[in-house]
Order: C-alpha cells, then structure tokens, then sequence
C-alpha cells in the first residue's frame, strides 16, 4: 500500500497510507449524487409550491450546490460527506492544514482535472503522492485517516498507532518536546526492564508541574497516555 510521510512541525514524522483512486472516485461520486439531490429537491419544493423560480434564482441555487465542496473541505478539515463515508481527508505535504487558498485552488482546478477524461486518475498514478492537479498546485493530497503511523524522527521509534475515533485526554500533550518524549520512553523502558520506577514518578511530577495537569493516574499509565495523547494531537 502506498503511503505518504509527512514531517510535522514538532519534528514528528506521521506515515499517512494514499487514498486509493477507487476511494476518492466513490467519495467524489457520493458528493455529486449530494449535490445533485439539494439542486433538484430545492427546484422541486419551487416548483410544487406554485412559485416560478427565475433563470436568477436557479443559477443561484446552482452555486449553493457547486460551493458545497469547497465549505465541507474548509469547514471540516480537509473532508467532505463522500470523504467521511470513506474516512479520506486533504492533507498538505508539509504537516500543516490547508489553507483557504489550497482549498479554493483544488475546488477551483476541479473543473480541469474531472472534465478532461481520465486526466485526474492519471496524475494520481504516476505522481508519487497521489496528486491531481489540483493537488500538485496546493501542495495537497488525500489520504486515509482510520489510523496513522507516528514516527518519531530523533529517536527514529515508530509510537503505537493511534485510532481516528481515540479520545485524548491531556490537551496538553500536544505541547510535549521531543526532549520530554525521549524521556518518557527511557523512563518507561527503565520501569520495563531495570523495574526503577523513580525515574518514572519525577518526569512525572515535573511533566504535571510543568503543563499544570492534575492526575490520579499510576505513573506508568499516565506516561502512557501522555504518548498517546501527543501521538493523536500531532496526527491531526
């Protein structure tokens, strides 16, 4: 399965497996079918009522359901319903959300890459990351996002994979340094296979003076969790 790494600001790299052309075919079908449906039941409802919708107003209705993309990607990060139902989002290669422009740039390019027979699937096979044109512009691409693979690039350890659905809950994890990650796993691997647990308990107190967190977690389970939680954070 392909897959792109991407390279957080935190210095985290994230292994996101490509969307496969079937998915976002099906997910940009399920769209269509969406926008389709809004433009004939809104027509419908004028039409039953009496009214005689005007060349204007139907040409605004039509730009409602032609901008419905465009929204959902910017509104809910990087997906659409089509994407939802195939757990597809847009990503940016560099590790940061898309901007309104990436956005606006791939809904604007749609026209060229879905109008000219077979250009959009082309461009995502031979691309190394799956880039239509719209996404080589934007420096985008859409992956898959049930669960990402974590790498840690100074440590060069892959951290357990972390579900779309994993509920964190530290909010402050997402601010953990690389430094305090190495001494999280050391102090863990000291627990695991040394059984010292004092080196565990101080990164501990430290960690919960230091981003002012209150807990009643065991010391190894809370150190755990803080993993995970920056593991979901920086994944996001």
């Amino acid at each position: 399965m392909q897959a792109v790494n991407i390279r957080t600001t935190q210095n985290v790299q994230l292994e996101y497996p490509l969307a496969g052309i079937g998915e976002r075919l099906l997910a940009f079908v399920i769209d269509i079918i969406i926008v389709l449906s809004f433009y004939f039941v809104v027509t419908s409802i004028l039409t039953t009522s009496g009214a005689d919708p005007s060349l204007s107003l139907m040409l605004i209705i039509g730009i409602v359901a032609y901008l419905y993309r465009f929204i959902m990607e910017i509104s809910f990060n990087g997906q659409t319903v089509g994407k939802m139902a195939l757990s597809i989002k847009v990503v940016k290669l560099d590790g940061s959300a898309p901007s309104v422009a990436g956005y606006l740039l791939r809904w604007l390019l749609e026209l060229i890459d879905f109008t000219i027979v077979g250009l959009a699937v082309v461009l995502i096979i031979l691309t190394k990351n799956g880039q239509r044109l719209g996404d080589l512009l934007a420096g985008t691409t859409v992956v898959k996002v049930k669960k990402v693979s974590v790498v840690n690039i100074q440590n060069k350890v892959i951290m357990e994979k972390v579900d779309d659905d994993y509920q964190p809950t530290f909010p402050d994890a997402a601010s953990l340094t690389d430094h305090e990650l190495r001494l999280i796993k050391a102090s863990l691997k000291a627990n695991r296979e040394d059984a010292r647990s004092q080196p565990g308990e101080l990164l501990s107190n430290k960690l919960k003076e230091k981003y002012n967190i209150e807990s009643d977690l065991p010391t190894v389970k809370f150190l755990y969790t803080l993993m995970r939680d920056h593991a979901y954070y920086v994944s996001q």
